[in-house]
């Protein structure tokens, strides 16, 4: 085989920290993005007021969405090592019989 596919569970463990990690960033940046914003588009009004508001709801929109996207790949990803772990715990057991 030329390539191989190592899983192991202290490296998904990891993975799922630094998504975890990645997650939480975002979601900070989110947070203080939005409230700079808010007090600067305080001083603009009219068309670049309304065009610049619409272009904010839709950037906010798609950095939550990929932060809810990453949660959930997170999850999923832990829930993925431990039926690894218990896959690999049950071969253990039916080996050592």
């Amino acid at each position: 085989m030329t390539g191989e596919l190592k899983v192991g569970g202290s490296r998904i463990e990891l993975l799922v920290a630094e998504m975890e990690r990645a997650r939480a960033e975002i979601a900070r940046i989110l947070d203080r993005l939005k409230a700079e914003l808010d007090r600067l588009s305080g001083e603009w009004s009219g068309d670049a007021h309304q065009a610049y508001k619409i272009a904010q709801e839709r950037w906010i929109a798609s950095m939550a969405q990929l932060h809810d996207e990453l949660e959930r790949v997170r999850r999923r990803t832990e829930e993925s090592n431990e039926v690894f772990s218990d896959a690999q715990r049950a071969t253990q057991r039916l080996w050592s019989q």
